[in-house]
C-alpha cells in the first residue's frame, strides 16, 4: 500500500492545529483558519511548480471579503520552517 504524500497545506494543517485558538480546514487546494474571537479568516494556498512552491496568505472579512494577501515561493533548498516563519510574521500582523 502506498504512502500518502504529506502536502504543504497539511503541514500548515497539523502545525495551526496545535493553537488552541485556530481551527483549521482543508478544502481542495486550500487550507482555511479561524481563530477564536476573530471574525476573519486565513486562508493559505499553494500551488507547486517544478523545484518550488507558490505560497499565498489572505485574509478574509465575511462581510468585507478579502483585505489582504502576499506570496512567496519555497524553493526545494529551502526548510519548511521558512515557511512557519513567514506565517507567524503575517499572523502578528493580523491576528496579534
Amino acid at each position: 500500500m502506498e504512502e500518502p504524500v504529506i502536502t504543504l497545506l497539511d503541514q500548515f494543517a497539523t502545525n495551526l492545529g496545535k493553537a488552541e485558538d485556530a481551527v483549521p480546514a482543508l478544502v481542495g487546494d486550500s487550507l482555511y483558519v479561524r481563530y477564536a474571537n476573530d471574525p476573519a479568516i486565513l486562508k493559505i494556498t499553494s500551488r507547486p511548480g517544478c523545484d518550488e512552491v507558490k505560497i499565498t496568505f489572505q485574509v478574509i472579512h465575511p462581510e468585507r471579503g478579502p483585505i489582504d494577501a502576499t506570496s512567496f515561493v519555497l524553493t526545494r533548498a529551502q526548510d519548511f520552517t521558512f515557511a512557519l516563519e513567514q506565517l507567524e510574521s503575517y499572523q502578528e500582523i493580523w491576528f496579534a
